[in-house]
């Protein structure tokens, strides 16, 4: 798996409580214009105002905050496919499980490594 930017930092981990309960995913930092890429390969089961959801594996991998969104329903992603771009000051990511209700959230799985280089496109 790929971190969904680049030199991923993060800003809100995933449980932490807040006003509205437990956070549903991970915040990371990420400039106005950043490029935000697929964690996994999949297919993109939804797009709409400022998010994206891939589907892989039976996993939905929710992407928000975006200005643009480069993808639309139906397209296949490769891992580190750009998505879109966040809008900043974080992009909000999260994973969750079939049956993928609100409640179905998990903590994100992919590696974190600082050095992980994505391509450019």
């Amino acid at each position: 798996m790929a971190a969904p930017v680049h030199n991923p930092r993060v800003t809100c981990e995933f449980g932490v409580s807040g006003e509205h309960g437990p956070h549903s995913g991970r915040d990371y930092g990420a400039e106005p214009g950043t490029p935000v890429r697929a964690t996994l390969a999949g297919v993109v089961v939804r797009t709409g105002g400022d998010e994206v959801v891939v589907e892989s594996n039976a996993i939905w991998h929710f992407y928000g905050h975006l200005s643009e969104v480069e993808v639309r329903h139906g397209d296949t992603v490769e891992t580190g496919d750009r998505l879109g771009v966040a809008t900043g000051p974080h992009l909000h990511y999260e994973e969750r499980i079939t049956p993928y209700r609100p409640g179905d959230h998990r903590s994100p799985r992919f590696d974190l490594h600082p050095n992980a280089r994505l391509p450019s496109k």
